[in-house]
């Protein structure tokens, strides 16, 4: 059985997630070289004075973490998506159906990743091969 769109849609949501890692990680290294704390720290302090530096600083960690997990979530699309494209130009559309359901659970941080292995997930599930009919006259 043909699977195009299963595999279209694994090859978009591959393409998006590497294109997501690409910006992210390009935006971690930014946020580390620059003094995040301090710019945040000075432009809330400008404004108002109810923050506490522990505040601001709890918060800019958190922002990173969050940053960090997902390069990492990322990372685990990029890997998923491309194995579930392998499994599926070998004929193993159950195995790569899981996979790629997995995969999208794991992307949980990317809405886009999320969808483009989610849908083309069920559809490697759901989707049976047609069965042929012999007509006997």
């Amino acid at each position: 059985m043909k699977r195009t769109w299963e595999y279209a849609l694994s090859i978009i949501g591959v393409s998006i997630a590497a294109i997501f890692l690409i910006v992210t990680i390009i935006s971690a290294v930014y946020l580390n070289s620059i003094d995040l704390k301090e710019m945040v720290d000075n432009s809330l302090m400008t404004d108002s004075q109810e923050f506490s530096s522990s505040e601001i600083d709890m918060s800019v960690k958190f922002f990173m973490g969050l940053l960090w997990a997902g390069i990492i979530s990322l990372f685990i699309a990029l890997a998923g998506g491309l194995i579930a494209i392998f499994l599926l130009k070998g004929g193993k559309a159950k195995g790569a159906g899981i996979l790629l359901i997995i995969t999208g659970i794991l992307t949980i941080f990317h809405v886009w990743p999320l969808i483009f292995f989610i849908i083309p997930g069920i559809m490697c599930l759901v989707r049976k091969p047609r069965e042929t009919v012999e007509v006997i006259e």
